[in-house]
């Protein structure tokens, strides 16, 4: 299991709205089984704001604690909200972030062409929600994309490390590849995942891409929506232009899949912190 005791909590974003309180839920979950507490954080324009903010972070902060018996402690800041949410993870040491989103209808607002750069404004694992936790049993059943890449075998660390803290078995999405080269990559990849579990004692399934078929994009949502799935777990890259995620991309599809599953996000550990845009390697 990853050695994660340098870090301190679970970071929620809140903006008051029915989304905020769903990752608050899903938050309690992970605050739970890794006893840690969770740090509520608000973003304001200006220091004006942060008074009265402060009053209804504390309020959803102590019923938090009632309802769920979590700890639960609040953060207010001013500034830019895209910049901000990565630099309070790092001074919260947040294990963390989980974060909500609107769905397709805000994707503009939360997974659009500088939201994404939320996710990729730390180090720490964003998992994006949109509805309540299905169960009170955690991430049980994930769904896990592999294509090709090189980067697309770092996120399996991050979905063992959470497989580990819920019993989970994964389902393993691998794409088709006719082209000699990219089909051998991912025959080695698929080949690295199925070893990289089994030493873990982890179960899974594989499902193989055949010829024909719709896309890894929505093969994965397809499965994860079939299996009722809790987690779907994805690798960010950075191969596409900021116009393409104005327009609408691969990864805004699994974020805001309309099965409205969670969906983690890992970054890949050389490309981090960069001023481009980013997207989830080779998902179309």
């Amino acid at each position: 299991m990853k050695d994660l005791t340098n870090t301190s909590t679970i970071l929620v974003p809140h903006d008051f709205t029915e989304v905020a309180d769903n990752a608050l839920l899903h938050a309690n979950l992970l605050a739970k089984v890794l006893n840690k507490p969770i740090t509520i954080t608000h973003v304001v324009k200006t220091d004006k704001e942060k008074k009265t903010a402060q009053e209804k972070l504390d309020a959803i902060a102590l019923k938090n604690k009632l309802d769920h018996n979590v700890d639960t402690t609040t953060s207010i800041s001013s500034g830019d909200y895209l910049e901000k949410i990565g630099e309070i993870a790092e001074i919260v040491k947040a294990t963390f972030v989980v974060m909500g989103t609107h769905g397709v209808k805000g994707i503009q607002k939360l997974i659009g062409s500088y939201a994404l750069k939320v996710i990729t404004n730390s180090n720490v694992p964003y998992v994006v929600v949109q509805a309540a936790p299905g169960t009170h049993d955690g991430f049980k059943n994930i769904v896990l994309p592999l294509d090709f890449t090189k980067e697309s075998k770092q996120k399996l660390d991050w979905a063992v490390y959470v497989a580990e803290l819920f019993g989970s078995r994964f389902h393993i999405v691998a794409d088709y590849e006719s082209d000699e080269f990219t089909a051998k990559a991912l025959k080695n990849n698929i080949a690295y995942a199925k070893s990289y579990l089994s030493n873990n004692n982890l179960q899974y399934d594989l499902y193989e891409l055949e010829k024909n078929n719709q896309g890894l994009t929505k093969e994965t949502i397809a499965l994860a929506s079939k299996l009722n799935a809790d987690l779907i777990v994805v690798m960010t890259t950075m191969d596409k232009g900021i116009s393409e995620y104005v327009m609408g991309s691969p990864e805004q599809a699994i974020i805001a899949n309309e099965a409205q599953i969670p969906v983690m996000c890992i970054n890949p550990i050389d490309i981090m912190r960069s001023k481009d845009g980013l997207s989830i390697a080779n998902f179309a």
